[in-house]
C-alpha cells in the first residue's frame, strides 16, 4: 500500500455554542472525521478521542480558556480490562472505526458527563461530592476536574479541541474494519497481532469548537 501519510480533517461543533447552567441538559458535542486517503483506513480507537464513552475521561480531548489561554485540568478515569481483541461479534469490535476515502463520519455524545445529568459550574464541584436535586451534598465522590461543560466557569468562553499526543498514539492501517476483525477461536485475536501501520504518521488536521459559558 503507499507510503503516502494519509490525511484526516477532524471538525469539531458543539450545539449549541452558547451554554447556561441553568439548563438542565449539556450540549451536544460532534466530532466530523473526513479522510483525505486513497483507500479505506481504519482507526483503533481505545483510549483516543474518538471512543466517546471515554473521550472526556481519557485527556484526549482539550479545552482551553480562550481569553487567558490557560488548559483547563479534564478528568481522568483509569479503567481496568481484559486484553483488547479484535474478534467479531465481541464487545471490542465497537472500537474499530473505518473511515472511506472522502465520506464524513459524524461521531456525537453529550458534552457532559451523561445525556441526562445537569452540569455544574467549577465552584460546584470543587469539594469532590455529588449533589442531589435540592444541592446538598451526597457523601458520593466524584471528579472536581471539567467533564466536558460539567466543571467550567460561567462567563468564560472556551476552545475544545484534541490532545495531539493522544491522536500520534491511535493506531491504524490500510484495511477496512471487516479485514482487521477475525472469528473467535482464530489465532492472533488480540488487537496487537494485527500488522498496524508504524512507519507512516497520519495528518491530522484539527479545526477547534468555541463554547461560550453564561450564567
Amino acid at each position: 500500500m503507499t507510503n503516502s501519510p494519509p490525511r484526516i480533517d477532524i471538525t469539531f461543533s458543539i450545539t449549541p455554542s452558547t451554554h447556561s447552567f441553568s439548563s438542565p441538559l449539556p450540549p451536544t458535542l460532534d466530532l466530523t472525521l473526513l479522510s483525505h486517503a486513497s483507500a479505506p483506513i481504519t482507526l483503533f480507537t481505545w483510549n483516543t478521542p474518538f471512543h466517546l464513552p471515554h473521550c472526556l475521561t481519557n485527556t484526549s480531548l482539550s479545552i482551553h480558556n480562550t481569553k487567558t489561554s490557560t488548559p483547563v485540568p479534564t478528568t481522568k478515569l483509569l479503567i481496568q480490562r481484559p486484553a483488547l481483541t479484535r474478534v467479531r461479534g465481541s464487545y471490542d469490535e465497537v472500537l474499530f472505526l473505518t473511515l472511506l476515502p472522502g465520506v464524513p463520519v459524524t461521531l456525537s455524545r453529550p458534552f457532559g458527563r451523561n445525556a441526562t445529568m445537569k452540569p455544574l459550574p467549577k465552584h460546584m464541584i470543587q469539594r469532590g461530592w455529588e449533589l442531589d436535586a435540592d444541592g446538598n451534598e451526597r457523601r458520593i465522590r466524584r471528579s472536581t476536574r471539567a467533564t466536558g461543560v460539567d466543571g467550567l466557569e460561567a462567563g468564560c468562553s472556551y476552545s475544545v479541541g484534541l490532545n495531539m499526543d493522544s491522536l500520534e498514539q491511535c493506531k491504524w492501517a490500510f484495511a477496512t474494519k471487516d479485514q482487521v476483525l477475525v472469528e473467535k477461536g482464530d489465532a492472533g485475536s488480540h488487537v496487537g497481532d494485527f500488522a498496524w501501520e508504524m512507519q507512516v504518521k497520519n495528518e491530522w488536521i484539527v479545526t477547534e469548537a468555541v463554547l461560550d459559558v453564561t450564567d
